[in-house]
C-alpha cells in the first residue's frame, strides 16, 4: 500500500460525532453545524480526483445518543466494520468535561452529576477505534479538556499506529480554547479549496503532507494558540486521510514508472488522434499519431535496436528533439500500447518501436549526476551500493551500475533528454554517461541535448566553453552517431506546417474549427514558412491564433512580424493579447521572472515564489503575493510553465529554457509595445 498515493485503501468513511443541543442547562448549545459540512464538503467532494470518503453514520452528525454511537463504533455488525486496509476521519466536537482524572465526551441527554451514565469515555472511543486496526486514522477531538485524553492513552502510546494522526483541542497556556481548533481546520479547508490553496500541494500530489496540513492550521489559531498532536502521531509525509482537493492525475500518457519521465503529454496524444487533426474525415478512419519525420523516427528506432552504442539527438531551441524522444519512449511502453492497441494498428510496421525498446527514460533538467544515476539505477532494479554518506555518490552509484550490467545477458537501452538543462552538464557527461557502459557493448544510449543556432533563445550555458559546443562534446565523449534534427535529412518543412495546423484546429472555441480546411492549411504554411526549424515559436503563436475570434489573413503583417522577431516577438505579443493593461503585464512579467531564475527542478510556491517575485521586482511599492500567483496560473500565461515534484513538493518552471533565456536576459523587451511593421 502506498501512502503517498493513497493506493490500495479500499474504503475511505468519515464519522462526525456533533453535539451542539443540551437537555442539562450546565452545558449551554454550540454551533457545530458549519464545521461538519466543512469537512464533508472536503473529504466527500465528488469533485475529488481520488476517490471520495463516504459520509458514514451521519446520524451522529446530529446530537446522537450514547447508544447511537456504541451501535456505530463499538461493535457494528461484521460487513460495517472498518478493515486495516481502510482508511478514516473521526470529527468529534461538543463539550467535553474531566471528572476524577477521566476525560467525558457530553452528549445531549447527559447529565452533568451523573457522568458515568450519560456521557461517553472519550478513551472508549479511542480503543474502539483501535480495535478496528484500521491503519490510516485522522481523529480530530474540539472538546474543553481534551488534552486529559493523552494521559488516558498513555497505557497505548507505544502501541499507537504511526499512521494514525490524533488532533485534540487547540490550547492556550495549557488550557483548551473552546471551539478554536474547529475554527482553525474551517478556515483552512476553505483555504484550501480556493485557487491560492492550490500552493499547499500543486496538483502532482493526491494527497497533503501532514506537516503542512498541521503548519496550515495552526496558521490559523489566535495569538498564543497550540496545536499539540498526540505523542505518537504521523507529523509528516503525505497521509490518505488529507486528499488534496487540487489534484490532477497526470496529463501524460499511461506508462510504466520507469518510462514516465519522457511520458507524451495527454492533449498531445488526444490532439494528434482527434479525426481532423490526422487529416481524416471520421473517426473510423485510418490515421496516426506524428505524421512526418518518418527518417528521424526510423533512425531513433534503429538506435534502440540495432546494437550497443550511444546515439546523441541535437538540434535548437524548440526543434522538436523531446517530442521525438518521448515518442520513442512511449510508443514502446507496454501499458501504453496495450491500451492504444486499436489506434497503434493503424501505425505503420516500420514506424512503431518494439516493445520495450526503451528500458528507461530520464528528464535530465535540474538534476545532479547523482539523481541521474540513481533514478537510472533505482528503475531497474539495481541494488543500492553502500554509501559512505547519507546518499550514495555518483561514483558510488556508477560501480554498482556497473557490476549489476555485468549480469545481464542483453544491452539496455537508456533515454536521457535535456542534457543541457541538468545541473552541471558537463558533470553528468563525464561522471555518469561516459561511464554507463565502459566497453560500449551492454549499453544502447539516447542523449538529447540542445544544440546553438542563430538567435534561438538557447541557453548561454549550452553555447561553446572552450570553443566546443555541449552538443559536439556529448558527441565525442560518447563516440556516438549524431542525429541533427533540424537538418536534411531529418529535417522536412512540412512536418512544421501540419504541426501548425493541428495546433490550430485542436484547441476548444478555436475559430479555425468550423472553418474550411483551407483556412487553417493557409495560415499554417505562413507561420511555418517563417518560424524555421521552431516548433516552440510555432506552437506559440498557433496557440494564440486559435484564441482569437476570427480566422487571420495568412498576408497580415500584424502576426506575421512577431514570428520573425523569434521567441521574443511570438512571447511577447501573446503577453500582449492576455495582458493589455501594462501594470498587468508587469505583474506577469515579474511573476515569470521568479520562475526563470529559480535552480534546480523548477520553484515551490508555497512561502518561496511570492518571495522570489518581490525581490525580482525590487519596488517598495509592489507586493505580489498568493492571489497574483493563483490568476497568473488560472490564465492563459499559465501554460508557459510546467508543473513538476522536487523534494515532496510541487515545483514550477517553464515549459522551455529558451523562454526562461528570453525572461532572464530581454525581460524589458517583452514589455515593450510589439513591433509594428
Amino acid at each position: 500500500m502506498s501512502a503517498s498515493s493513497g493506493s490500495g485503501i479500499r474504503r475511505r468513511h468519515f464519522v462526525a460525532i456533533a453535539t451542539g443541543e443540551y437537555d442539562d442547562p450546565v452545558f449551554k448549545p454550540l454551533a457545530v453545524g458549519a464545521e461538519v459540512r466543512a469537512l464533508a464538503e472536503w473529504l466527500c467532494s465528488r469533485d475529488l480526483k481520488t476517490l471520495p470518503f463516504v459520509h458514514a453514520h451521519p446520524e451522529l452528525a446530529k446530537n446522537p445518543t450514547k447508544q447511537a454511537v456504541r451501535d456505530a463504533l463499538e461493535d457494528p455488525p461484521p460487513r460495517g466494520r472498518w478493515r486495516e486496509a481502510d482508511a478514516a476521519v473521526v470529527f468529534v466536537t461538543g463539550h467535553g468535561v474531566v471528572r476524577d482524572g477521566v476525560h467525558w465526551t457530553v452528549l445531549q441527554a447527559s447529565e452533568s452529576d451523573r457522568l458515568a451514565a450519560t456521557a461517553l469515555r472519550t478513551v472508549d472511543l479511542i480503543m474502539w477505534l483501535k480495535d478496528t486496526r484500521i491503519r490510516y486514522l485522522f481523529l480530530i477531538l474540539d472538546q474543553c479538556f481534551a488534552g486529559a485524553t493523552l494521559r488516558e492513552v498513555a497505557a497505548f502510546e507505544k502501541d499507537l499506529p504511526e499512521t494514525w494522526l490524533v488532533l485534540p483541542s487547540a490550547t492556550r497556556d495549557q488550557e483548551a480554547v473552546e471551539g478554536a481548533l474547529t475554527e482553525a481546520v474551517t478556515e483552512f479547508l476553505a483555504e484550501l479549496r480556493s485557487r491560492e490553496g492550490e500552493q499547499y500541494a500543486g496538483r502532482l500530489y493526491p494527497l497533503l503532507d501532514v506537516q503542512v496540513f498541521l503548519e496550515g492550521v495552526a496558521a490559523k489559531l489566535g495569538p498564543g494558540q497550540r496545536l499539540l498532536p498526540l505523542h505518537g502521531s504521523q507529523l509528516s509525509g503525505m497521509h490518505p486521510c488529507l486528499p488534496n482537493p487540487h489534484y490532477r492525475p497526470p496529463d501524460s500518457a499511461p506508462v510504466q514508472v520507469q518510462r514516465s519521465d519522457l511520458a507524451l503529454p495527454q492533449q498531445d496524444l488526444e490532439t494528434h488522434w482527434e479525426p481532423r487533426s490526422r487529416g481524416v474525415a471520421h473517426a473510423g478512419e485510418a490515421g496516426w499519431l506524428f505524421t512526418g519525420r518518418d527518417q528521424l523516427l526510423r533512425d531513433l528506432i534503429a538506435a534502440t535496436s540495432d546494437g550497443a552504442g550511444a546515439t546523441v539527438v541535437t538540434g535548437g531551441a524548440g526543434s522538436g528533439k523531446s517530442a521525438a524522444l518521448a515518442w520513442l519512449v512511449t510508443f514502446s511502453d507496454p501499458v501504453f500500447r496495450a491500451r492504444h492497441h486499436d489506434k497503434l494498428a493503424a501505425v505503420p510496421t516500420d514506424l512503431r518501436p518494439a516493445e520495450g525498446a526503451v528500458d528507461v527514460a530520464v528528464l535530465a533538467t535540474g538534476k545532479t549526476a547523482a539523481d541521474i544515476i540513481a533514478q537510472l539505477a533505482t528503475a531497474l532494479g539495481v541494488p543500492a551500493p553502500a554509501a559512505a554518506a547519507a546518499r550514495p555518490s555518483a561514483a558510488e552509484w556508477i560501480d554498482a551500475w556497473q557490476q549489476w550490467l555485468g549480469t545481464r545477458g542483453r544491452p539496455v537501452t537508456v533515454v536521457v533528454d535535456a542534457l543541457d538543462e541538468a545541473d552541471s552538464p558537463a558533470t553528468v557527461l563525464t561522471a555518469v554517461l561516459s561511464r554507463l557502459d565502459p566497453g560500449r557493448d551492454r549499453v544502447r544510449l539516447l542523449v538529447g541535448v540542445r544544440s546553438p543556432g542563430g538567435d534561438d533563445g538557447t541557453s548561454p550555458d549550452v553555447r561553446p566553453t572552450r570553443g566546443i559546443p555541449l552538443a559536439d562534446q556529448a558527441e565525442r565523449a560518447l563516440a556516438a552517431h549524431r542525429v541533427r534534427v533540424d537538418e536534411a535529412p531529418w529535417w522536412n518543412q512540412r512536418d512544421l506546417e501540419e504541426y501548425a495546423c493541428r495546433v490550430l484546429t485542436g484547441h476548444p472555441g478555436s475559430p479555425y474549427i468550423p472553418a474550411t480546411p483551407e483556412a487553417a492549411g493557409s495560415v499554417a504554411r505562413a507561420l511555418a514558412a517563417r518560424a524555421g526549424t521552431s516548433f516552440l515559436i510555432t506552437r506559440i503563436t498557433a496557440a494564440n491564433l486559435a484564441r482569437r475570434p476570427a480566422v487571420v489573413d495568412p498576408d497580415d503583417r500584424s502576426w506575421l512580424t512577431a514570428v520573425d522577431d523569434g521567441v521574443l516577438g511570438v512571447f511577447r505579443a501573446d503577453l500582449h493579447t492576455h495582458r493589455q493593461d501594462p501594470e498587468d503585464r508587469l505583474k506577469a512579467v515579474h511573476l515569470l521572472r521568479a520562475v526563470a531564475f529559480a535552480r534546480g527542478r523548477g520553484i515551490p510556491w508555497r512561502r518561496i515564489w511570492p518571495v522570489f517575485a518581490n525581490a525580482i521586482a525590487d519596488d517598495p511599492d509592489r507586493s505580489y503575493g498568493d492571489t497574483d500567483i493563483a490568476d497568473l496560473l488560472a490564465s492563459p500565461l499559465g501554460g508557459y510553465l510546467t508543473a513538476d515534484t522536487a523534494d515532496g513538493t510541487t515545483v514550477y518552471r517553464l515549459f522551455h529554457d529558451a523562454l526562461g533565456v528570453t525572461l532572464r536576459d530581454h525581460w524589458r523587451d517583452l514589455l515593450a509595445t510589439p513591433r509594428v511593421p
